[in-house]
């Protein structure tokens, strides 16, 4: 990490960094920055992505990678109620003709009585024509893909989504960061402490770090150079066996660090850039529900850098499902403060503050907020 710092004061500090993190660095991680990019595969033909094609007609701008992990567990919840090809992408008659097709005679003419599918499913573009004559060559990309079940084309679609996914990620790991910006402030001063822990729920690698500082950190859902990212909700009785990969859980790289335990035994939790939404609670809502506990006499600070006063009403939402609605005596019996990037553009007290817990210099913190270069 570029720089050093003076004075550091000894914490036992847990870092979270979500996907927040990484867009306040510059990097193009969002979801619409995926589903935007020649990785996404939007035009596979399962039920599962026909349903997310449709999900946000109003724009990507507002959702989160979040949102699209609720919408696996919403989409399921759908098509039970249909089982299991009401809401597939292609009709029985039209299956019944794709399994009558053949690689070796590609002619339209050959396939006569299923002129109605074949339009269909040109309307669909699941199948295109060489010219318009009766003799014209028919192709199907995904013929084979399309024989298959909904719920393997389903399953199929959620692994061609990881692996779109680390093919843009790559991609974009290779442009420079914002190091003026605030995830990278922070992540230069708390790196250098003895007794930090980080727990990156990116799947990217975190900036300019240094060997010695490798185990440190700690990758929750993966990381696309060892090609074991994980996507997914959380585990929910809901699902029959049928889908149970939508679950985190059922990946088969799942091996996640002891994030709970971590968080117990520190001094002070630092958050950035995560929303703590439900699908992520698993690893939050125990240590949450103690410090609510009249039992429990460890007082933790707690603070958690978020965009802007809509990303903190979301937050304390979450803040209060884990806490079974005591969100006041987590208040009551912890330091909790929520900085908003948003308002630090114009008062940057807030973060002189928090800076002041972990460095005894009032020259270096100067010089962090003065390097500080916010977003429009």
């Amino acid at each position: 990490m570029e720089g050093t710092y003076d004075v550091r004061i000894a914490r036992s500090v847990v870092l979270i960094l979500g996907n927040g993190f990484d867009l306040d660095l510059g990097l193009r991680t969002s979801y619409k920055d995926f589903y935007e990019s020649q990785y996404c595969p939007k035009a596979y033909p399962a039920p599962l992505i026909a349903h997310l094609n449709k999900k946000w007609p109003g724009g990507l701008d507002q959702v989160r990678w979040y949102d699209l992990e609720n919408e696996l567990l919403n989409y399921f919840l759908k098509i039970r109620e249909g089982y299991p090809k009401v809401n597939d992408v292609i009709t029985s008659k039209e299956v019944e003709f794709l399994n009558k097709v053949s690689l070796d005679n590609l002619r339209r003419d050959l396939y006569a009585d299923y002129d109605a599918q074949i339009e269909s499913l040109l309307k669909k573009d699941l199948l295109s024509i060489s010219n318009l004559t009766s003799c014209a060559d028919i192709e199907i990309p995904y013929l084979d893909d399309l024989k298959q079940s909904s719920i393997w084309r389903d399953q199929k679609a959620l692994l061609l989504i990881k692996d779109g996914l680390s093919k843009h990620l790559a991609e974009i790991e290779q442009e420079p960061i914002r190091d003026g910006s605030l995830a990278f402030a922070i992540l230069g001063v708390l790196m250098d402490l003895s007794g930090v822990s980080v727990y990156n729920f990116n799947y990217t690698e975190l900036p300019y770090m240094r060997a010695d500082q490798d185990e440190k950190i700690h990758y929750v859902h993966g990381k696309i150079d060892e090609e074991n990212i994980i996507i997914g909700t959380k585990d929910d009785e809901r699902y029959n066996a049928n889908y149970d990969f939508l679950q985190k859980s059922f990946a088969p790289s799942f091996n996640p660090p002891s994030v709970v335990y971590s968080l117990l035994a520190s001094n002070e939790i630092v958050i950035f850039g995560h929303s703590l939404g439900r699908n992520d609670s698993q690893y939050f809502k125990a240590f949450f529900k103690e410090q609510t506990s009249l039992t429990n006499t460890r007082k933790k600070t707690i603070t958690i850098f978020t965009k802007d006063e809509k990303s903190e009403i979301d937050i304390k939402r979450s803040l209060q499902e884990m806490t079974d609605y005591n969100l006041s005596a987590l208040y009551g019996m912890n330091e909790i403060n929520i900085i908003k990037s948003s308002t630090l553009v114009h008062d940057r007290r807030p973060l002189a503050k928090f800076l002041k817990r972990f460095i005894n210099n009032d020259t270096e913190i100067s010089r962090i907020l003065h390097r500080l270069k916010f977003k429009a």
